[in-house]
C-alpha cells in the first residue's frame, strides 16, 4: 500500500513537534534550574515540595520568635542583676545601721541612700526591649511600675511556640517576683519601709529589714534562675528550628532543582533528536518528490 504525501507529512510533523517539545522542556529546565515548576510536572513531588515550603516558613517563624524571646530574657537577666545588686547593698546598709553605734543622723543619711536604691530598682523594673516593657505582662505598652513601686501590669504570662504545637513560657510574672503575690516579699514596699525606718531612727524595724531584704534577694534570685532556664530553652529551640528549616530547604531543592549536568546532557540529546527528526522528514519529502519524477 502506497503511503501518501499527506501521511508522510503528518507522521514527520508529529515526530518533529514531539522532538521540539522535548527540546523546549529540556531547555527550560536548564534555563530555570528547576525540575518541577508546575504541579503537573510531578504530582507527588509537587505535594512534597508544598509541605517542605510550609515547613520552611513555620520553622523560620519559630526561629524568629525564639531568638526574640531569648534576647528579651537576656535583657530581663540584666535587670535582675541590677535589682539583686541594689537589694544586696540595701541589706548591707541595714546590717551596718542596725548597730547601736550609729545615731539618728547616720540613719537619716542612710535613708537617702535607701531611697536612691529604690529608684534604681524601679528603673530596672521598667526595663524595656524595643517597644515592650518586659515586666508588665501583656500590658507592655507603658511602664508597669510607678516611682513608689505600685504595679499596673497584669498576671498574664506570654508563651512562644518552640516546636510545632509545643509552647514555652517567655515572660516572668512581676507581681510574684517583685510584689510578693502568693506569699512572697514586696521588694519595693520593703525598701520603702526600710528607708522610713532609717528616717525614724527605728532600730527594731531596721533589724527586721536585714532578714526581709535577705528573703527578697533569695526570691528575686529564684525568678532570675527561672528566666535563665528559659533562655536556654529558647536558644535550643532557635538552633533546632534553624536546622529543621535547612532540612526543609534541602528537601525542597532536591525535588525542585535539576542536576545541571544531567539537564544539560538531556538538552543536548533533545536538540540532536530534533535535528535528526527534521532531517528525516526532509529526506522523506525528497524521496516522495523523486517518486513523482
Amino acid at each position: 500500500m502506497r503511503v501518501t504525501d499527506n501521511a508522510v507529512f503528518l507522521q514527520g510533523n508529529t515526530r518533529v513537534m514531539k522532538a521540539r517539545q522535548q527540546s523546549q522542556e529540556s531547555g527550560d529546565r536548564v534555563a530555570s534550574g528547576r525540575r518541577i515548576e508546575h504541579p503537573w510536572d510531578g504530582a507527588a513531588d509537587a505535594g512534597l515540595m508544598t509541605r517542605f515550603s510550609l515547613d520552611q516558613r513555620r520553622y523560620q517563624s519559630i526561629f524568629d520568635a525564639s531568638q526574640r524571646a531569648a534576647e528579651e530574657l537576656n535583657a530581663v537577666d540584666g535587670a535582675f542583676d541590677q535589682i539583686v545588686n541594689s537589694l544586696t547593698q540595701a541589706q548591707q546598709l541595714a546590717t551596718q545601721l542596725a548597730s547601736d553605734t550609729y545615731n539618728a543622723q547616720d540613719r537619716l543619711d542612710g535613708a537617702n541612700e535607701a531611697q536612691q536604691l529604690l529608684g534604681v530598682v524601679v528603673s530596672q523594673l521598667n526595663v524595656r526591649f524595643g517597644d515592650r516593657y518586659l515586666f508588665g505582662g501583656t500590658r507592655d505598652a507603658a511602664p508597669p511600675f510607678t516611682a513608689a513601686g505600685t504595679y499596673s501590669g497584669d498576671a498574664a504570662v506570654r508563651t512562644i511556640e518552640i516546636a510545632p504545637g509545643v509552647y514555652q513560657e517567655a515572660s516572668i510574672r512581676a507581681d510574684q517576683a517583685f510584689k510578693g503575690v502568693g506569699g512572697g516579699i514586696d521588694i519595693t514596699a520593703e525598701l520603702t519601709a526600710f528607708s522610713t525606718a532609717l528616717g525614724a531612727n527605728d532600730a527594731t524595724r531596721i533589724r527586721e529589714s536585714v532578714q526581709n531584704l535577705g528573703d527578697a534577694i533569695q526570691q528575686v534570685t529564684q525568678f532570675r534562675s527561672r528566666a535563665g532556664a528559659m533562655v536556654n530553652v529558647f536558644d535550643i529551640a532557635a538552633n533546632t528550628a534553624r536546622l529543621n528549616k535547612n532540612l526543609a530547604e534541602d528537601g525542597f531543592s532536591q525535588l525542585a532543582d535539576v542536576d545541571i549536568f544531567e539537564a544539560t546532557t538531556r538538552f543536548a540529546a533533545a536538540e540532536r533528536a530534533l535535528e535528526a527528526s527534521m532531517t528525516a522528514v526532509a529526506k522523506s519529502f525528497k524521496l516522495s518528490l523523486l517518486d513523482k519524477l
